[in-house]
């Protein structure tokens, strides 16, 4: 009985919440009514000296639900424990709000790093085919999955071997692509793991 009044009192049950959205995603996954990569794509943070995505979070390599699941998952953990622990310095009134709050923050931040640490050992299940060189690719249609390719943010679906790949692209012009056209891989840069994309000359 502890546990559901924690889990469903603030803040804990923000969390909770959450967590179950994460549950029903999960599960209409698994009967094939939704595509774990299904976010990926739009996703893009700006940042100083020119970040290109989320992945400079260390969520690179893997799809972007399980992420945000395990960040959920691990806020949820963590606030389920401070909230057993600290109850009691929550207060009443408008500070329980406010430290409560502060709590459910802290919670968060927390999970970010270690998600970062939990998804590094999961990459290597999401690789594309070891077999397959990175030059591989180059002469290929891709077609974009983002708003927008630019010299910094981009990413495509490309067909290979049989199997969709989605990858990151970029064009030495901005507005040259949206989502849904097509483009001719050219160029593979090892530094940023991109492929340099141009319009399809025929």
């Amino acid at each position: 009985m502890d546990f559901l009044n924690t889990i469903f009192t603030f803040p804990t049950v923000v969390f909770t919440t959450l967590l179950l959205i994460v549950i029903g995603f999960w599960l209409i996954a698994l009967l094939g009514f939704a595509d774990i990569d299904m976010l990926e794509g739009d996703v893009e943070i700006e940042a100083d000296g020119g970040g290109d995505s989320i992945m400079q979070m260390g969520f690179g390599g893997v799809p972007l639900t399980i992420s945000i699941s395990l960040v959920v998952l691990l806020s949820w953990i963590a606030s389920f424990y401070a909230h057993q622990l600290f109850a009691y310095a929550l207060g009443d009134g408008v500070m329980f709000y406010l430290l409560g709050g502060a709590m459910m923050l802290g919670c968060f931040v927390v999970s970010i790093p270690l998600t970062a640490m939990l998804v590094r050992p999961l990459r290597r299940f999401f690789d594309s085919k070891e077999t397959a060189s990175k030059n591989d690719f180059i002469g290929l249609e891709c077609v974009i999955a983002t708003s927008k390719v630019s010299p910094h943010f981009g990413q495509a679906k490309v067909q290979f071997q049989g199997t969709e790949q989605l990858i990151e692209v970029r064009s030495e012009e901005e507005g040259m692509f949206s989502l849904g056209d097509t483009g001719l891989l050219i160029e593979h840069d090892v530094a940023k793991n991109s492929y340099l994309i141009v319009e399809k000359p025929w």
